[in-house]
């Protein structure tokens, strides 16, 4: 049987736990390792561009290890290889990362899971993966 492909409000709630359990935990300590107040000014950047690195390696170990973040998990979530249907690979999660980027700026990239039969989104598309409800 083939898994049914997950819908845009339960990605959208997976999103909103991995931001609570995994974004705001990063941000927390950067503000107590940088500084709040620095984190509002010149060193805003810098930290940021820490906060993505460490989102994003968090992020895609999950993927690979487990096929889910905390939040997939919560969901009831998986990401998957299009083809084969297994866990992806490292290469394949941080192309899917890069490539949520490419989804935010495009905007309809994010609306795409709600507007498609097969539920993917942009970065699905370019990284052929797909979420699926198990």
């Amino acid at each position: 049987m083939k898994p049914r492909a997950a819908g845009f409000w339960e990605r959208v709630s997976a999103l909103l736990v991995d931001t609570f359990m995994i974004l705001i935990p990063i941000t927390a300590v950067l503000m107590v390792v940088v500084g709040s107040e620095k984190m509002k000014t010149e060193s805003f950047a810098a930290a940021g561009a820490i906060q993505m690195f460490m989102y994003g390696a968090i992020t895609v170990a999950f993927w690979v290890k487990k096929g889910y973040t905390p939040g997939k998990k919560a969901m009831r979530l998986l990401v998957l290889d299009r083809d084969t249907m297994k866990t992806i690979s490292l290469p394949q999660a941080i192309l899917r990362f890069l490539c949520i980027f490419v989804s935010i700026v495009s905007v309809v990239g994010l609306l795409m899971p709600a507007l498609r039969e097969d539920k993917r989104a942009l970065h699905d598309i370019l990284s052929s993966t797909c979420v699926v409800r198990i």
